[in-house]
């Protein structure tokens, strides 16, 4: 697993930018010394013009070039004067010095006459040597036919440079050391809105999920963050909670299975016993008392198909919950609870059903198994219905939905019940018994079976007694050959 780079964030910023600033002041400097360089030659030169043009105006006025040299020599600036017969006036060889003219500044000595040619030359005056290269000179020639030649020292200007780099780098380090403690103090104030995220995410972690970051400005880069925080700590304790939840409902569903097992047990075990004792008998005492054989056998039958019926709920109330095994199709709600009430009251002619079913209800569904559910809802109505009561079916559309209402007559079941009784093999001590015939799966069933058909069966109080209200989809604002999904 790659690791995240985490950099301290202080010590990049103030490092960064400390860097940043020694450019900037590096270039600003570099600058400033070659500027002023160059202002500081350009202002010799023009000093150097200025007593060049001076210089005619004293030749012009009569200035002879001895008094010349001394009126135009100073300030960094040497000055010769070559007369048109080759006599220098001033600096030999340009060297520099400031004040008045000495005896090297006097004119030199005419040169003799050539002697015979085997007499030896007098030696000459040496070769005046080459101004410095960092010297500014200008050549000028008078209106009385000499030569002016001004030579700038630039030495100078070197050591004002020098003195300017020399401050500079003193501020600029001085400035650098200040901007560093600036830049950390200012950084670790920018950074604290860190110091406190790191708080709450220790709080956090320390028990206390519901603290949040909540930044105050989120579209700001911290505030991006915080909110990112925010909402990574949400997803958890979502995530968390459907974990809880997801336990809660395995151990409620764990629960049920072992109470539908020892429920189911129960049940099968009163049938089976009763098979087993009536079978002993018919073995033992067939002979002695052929009597009670036929009551007997009549009474194994009954076992037997109690037995065979509690097992046949069972079985029905796991397919339930398999929506792989319906077949879906086109069908009229109204006439499959016609012929579903038409069955009924054959099986129990001593109640009056009616039916108000006037308009066809369209609807996608597995005809047999709604007809179970209506089956099952009506057996029960039946069962609690007394005799000579009536029991009400009602088929209509309500928006998209398809809606089954069942009326009774019976003893209604109290609002605290009205979702137990959809629990498996369950029976509520005022209206169920194991006369009645029922094992406690058939509501069960039909709602499963709803459910699988994204429909719901529930129970309310009715006019008089109970009211199931059995609601499936109906066809309207949807394919008529979409399949339902499961629900659950």
């Amino acid at each position: 697993m790659n690791r995240t780079p985490t950099p301290s964030l202080r010590t990049r910023v103030v490092a960064t930018v400390v860097v940043l600033f020694a450019v900037l002041l590096l270039v600003v400097g570099a600058s400033v010394d070659v500027v002023l360089g160059q202002q500081l030659r350009r202002d010799l030169d023009a000093r150097l013009t200025d007593r060049a043009d001076r210089a005619a105006e004293l030749v012009d006025s009569g200035v002879g070039p001895e008094d010349l040299v001394q009126a135009l020599q100073g300030d960094a600036i040497r000055v010769r004067v070559t007369t048109a017969d080759g006599t220098v006036y001033g600096a030999p060889g340009g060297e520099f010095r400031d004040g008045p003219p000495t005896q090297a500044d006097r004119p030199a000595a005419p040169t003799p006459p050539a002697g015979p040619s085997n007499a030896p030359t007098p030696p000459g005056p040496p070769n005046p040597p080459a101004p410095p290269s960092d010297s500014l000179e200008i050549t000028k020639p008078l209106p009385d036919g000499s030569t002016l030649s001004l030579l700038g020292d630039t030495t100078a200007i070197a050591d004002v440079r020098q003195q300017l780099r020399i401050l500079m780098v003193v501020a600029g380090a001085v400035t650098l050391l200040l901007a560093a403690a600036a830049l950390t103090y200012a950084v670790r104030r920018a950074l604290s809105p860190l110091d406190s995220m790191t708080s709450v995410a220790r709080r956090i972690t320390n028990g206390d999920r519901g603290k949040r970051l909540l930044p105050s400005k989120p579209k700001t880069d911290l505030g991006r963050t915080a909110s990112a925080v925010d909402e990574m700590l949400d997803a958890l304790e979502d995530a968390e909670r459907k974990e809880a939840a997801a336990a809660q409902t395995a151990r409620r569903a764990e629960e049920d299975m072992r109470r539908f097992l020892a429920d189911a047990a129960h049940e099968l075990r009163t049938p089976v016993a009763g098979i087993s004792a009536l079978a002993q008998s018919l073995q033992r005492d067939a002979e002695q008392r052929p009597d009670r054989v036929a009551r007997w056998s009549e009474l194994l039958v009954g076992e037997s198909a109690r037995a065979s019926r509690l097992v046949s709920d069972m079985l029905d109330s796991v397919r339930a919950e398999n929506t792989s095994d319906l077949e879906p199709t086109d069908a009229d709600l109204a006439d499959v609870a016609r012929r579903t009430v038409e069955r009924a009251a054959l099986l129990a002619p001593q109640i009056r059903f009616d039916i108000a079913a006037a308009q066809p209800v369209p609807v996608r569904v597995d005809v047999g198994r709604i007809e179970q559910i209506l089956s099952n809802v009506l057996d029960n109505a039946s069962r609690f219905t007394p005799s000579g009561g009536r029991i009400t079916v009602a088929v209509h559309s309500v928006g998209n939905e398809a809606v089954v209402t069942v009326d009774d007559e019976g003893p209604g079941v109290p609002e605290a019940d009205r979702e137990r009784v959809f629990e498996r093999l369950v029976r509520l001590n005022s209206a169920r018994d194991r006369s009645s015939g029922g094992v406690g799966l058939g509501l069960s069933i039909a709602r499963t079976l709803a459910r699988a058909h994204n429909g719901e069966l529930v129970c309310a109080a009715g006019p008089t007694g109970a009211r199931f209200r059995l609601t499936l989809p109906g066809l309207t604002g949807r394919s008529a050959g979409s399949t339902p999904a499961n629900h659950r």
